[in-house]
């Protein structure tokens, strides 16, 4: 985990030094040390172009006193143009106590609030400790939303885990198998706790013969978006007593189409709908037949597309042919978006 620090009282050489690093070499954090300097936005900016994840730490300096002292002039242009932005922008806000803590509540331009004691101020922590809270937090942020940081061969394996998850069989992977690092392995099975697909991930592990790190994921802490519902199963939703698999189906298609509407279709529910179309036996031309009647068929479609990129199911599975338009992005955005701070 590369951590590139940026303070504000630097000197403007060692400033300058800062923002050629960022732009030369990829950090994985970018920490900001101070507010109301303009040259901070601008490593902001940079970093996140780049992929670097902000902290960012005002060091006091957003209490309402500091904000008042000449707050027409200086505080309110520089709070406009750039210093909630950082704030704002920032995957946690790093305050020194509670007071703190509560002027930035006050203020809400981030909920994520975490309070390190500075031990320069106070004795009732170590130097030693405060670093030790702040890889913690390091590591908290970088285990978070995952998938946004997964490299191509990354995703590459985690969906074939997916698939041979799902298939119990190694001979239906597509694709060469690559070697994992331990930074690879850990984005993954965190992932795969966060969206709900543990058992399904380790038993395409296992159906592989991959050994993975014994990562106690269950205990590893994690950031969620304010607006994070856990979203139940679709068949917790819908249950499982139907006449025939047919009207299961079609009632899943039903529940997809609710659960895309409201913001909340996961990929948790195509491992699930991919469950069905590969081990339930229905009547694929009555299933075509009831989907084109009931409006269900694009829909149909663009859940097979995203199907074949996230589970792998093939079409000698999908009763309709994929479709990849700007509907089907939304709900790629959609699925990919869920954990996104």
């Amino acid at each position: 985990m590369r951590v590139l620090q940026y303070h504000t009282e630097d000197t403007k050489e060692q400033q300058l030094e800062t923002l050629q690093k960022l732009r030369e070499s990829h950090y994985d954090l970018l920490h900001i040390h101070g507010c109301w300097q303009q040259q901070a936005w601008t490593a902001a900016r940079q970093a996140l172009k780049t992929g670097t994840r902000l902290i960012f730490s005002p060091q006091g300096q957003l209490e309402p006193w500091i904000i008042n002292e000449n707050y027409w002039k200086e505080k309110l242009p520089k709070k406009l143009l750039y210093q909630r932005w950082i704030v704002s922008k920032a995957y946690a806000v790093v305050v020194q106590g509670k007071m703190e803590e509560e002027c930035l509540m006050r203020l809400g331009w981030n909920p994520r609030l975490v309070v390190i004691r500075n031990p320069q101020i106070t004795s009732s922590i170590t130097p030693q400790e405060a670093n030790r809270q702040h890889v913690v937090l390091y590591r908290k942020v970088m285990d978070s939303n995952t998938l946004e940081l997964m490299t191509d061969q990354t995703r590459h394996m985690l969906k074939q885990f997916i698939k041979a998850g799902i298939t119990g069989d190694d001979r239906w992977i597509d694709g060469d198998l690559i070697t994992l690092g331990s930074e690879e392995w850990r984005q993954i099975l965190c992932y795969a706790h966060q969206e709900h697909l543990t058992d399904i991930v380790r038993h395409g592990i296992s159906v592989l013969h991959f050994d993975s790190p014994d990562l106690d994921v269950e205990n590893i802490p994690f950031f969620l978006p304010e607006d994070y519902e856990d979203v139940p199963s679709i068949e917790g939703a819908i249950g499982s007593s139907f006449v025939s698999e047919n009207e299961r189906l079609m009632t899943t298609f039903r529940q997809l189409k609710k659960l895309f509407m409201h913001q909340r279709l996961t990929i948790a529910h195509l491992v699930e709908l991919d469950k069905e179309l590969r081990f339930h036996d229905f009547q694929e031309e009555r299933l075509y037949e009831d989907l084109e009647i009931r409006g269900l068929q694009k829909l149909a479609a663009r859940l097979m597309q995203l199907m074949a990129e996230k589970t792998g199911l093939t079409e000698g599975f999908m009763p309709v042919t994929p479709l990849d338009d700007r509907i089907t992005k939304r709900m790629r955005r959609q699925i990919e978006n869920r954990l996104k701070i």
